[in-house]
């Protein structure tokens, strides 16, 4: 092979690896994420079109880093959020809002809840955590309601109209015996408040006597 064709050779190479490089093709963590991270989780939203994976970077360490990726276009990919021992994502069904269960540590987990800005966007819009707690003790207030040592809140389910989503929260102490079992409310995004009216916001157009369900689940309580 002569020098002229040599040249042109490696000039085309060079050319074929910047235009990948651009492309982002054969970086499949991309620029952002390590390569020695590995996938933890994967999972799909309501209507498929985003893909949410969770990045972890060592077996033996449960942290972990929420990157949210388009189908259509797997270049296109958003940090969420990261988190030191576990976390899990549920989205609304119009894709709106996303809840995650932040399981911060063995003895509390909290609720985060995220706004869509555009695409792939979110930002944090509030804790819910502090919310379900207070409205349970204004629903005991008569009681005596402790800070448990052990305190978890996770989130549910959306309803279908993606206006309201249903969390639980529980709680114990090593050395006592009060404790409370799964308490479940439902967080309604338009009013900002919780509420206990399951029949209104979970079990509406769950029941269709002429067999044309639409898709709809009962959530027994």
């Amino acid at each position: 092979m002569n020098r002229t064709v040599m040249t042109s050779y490696l000039c085309a190479v060079i050319a074929i690896y910047v235009l990948l490089q651009l492309l982002g093709v054969g970086q499949c963590f991309g620029d952002d994420i390590k390569p020695n991270k590995y996938l933890k989780k994967e999972y799909a939203s309501p209507s498929g079109k985003i893909i949410v994976r969770q990045y972890g970077e060592l077996l033996e360490d449960n942290s972990g880093d929420i990157w949210l990726y388009s189908k259509e276009n797997p270049l296109k990919k958003a940090f969420l959020f990261s988190y030191e021992r576990d976390a899990d994502v549920i989205i609304s069904p119009d894709e709106k809002w996303i809840a995650i269960n932040y399981r911060y540590g063995c003895d509390g987990t909290s609720i985060i809840l995220f706004k869509r800005i555009k695409g792939l966007k979110y930002e944090i819009d509030t804790w819910l955590t502090q919310f379900a707690w207070d409205f349970f003790r204004k629903k005991y207030k008569r009681h005596i309601i402790p800070e448990f040592g052990h305190s978890y809140a996770e989130a549910v389910l959306w309803s279908s109209d993606s206006k309201s989503v249903l969390i639980f929260i529980k709680g114990h102490d090593d050395d006592s015996p009060m404790k409370l079992e799964p308490w479940y409310c439902i967080y309604d995004l338009k009013k900002e408040e919780m509420t206990l009216d399951f029949n209104r916001v979970f079990n509406r157009d769950t029941y269709h006597p002429n067999g044309r369900a639409k898709g709809r689940k009962l959530f027994k309580y």
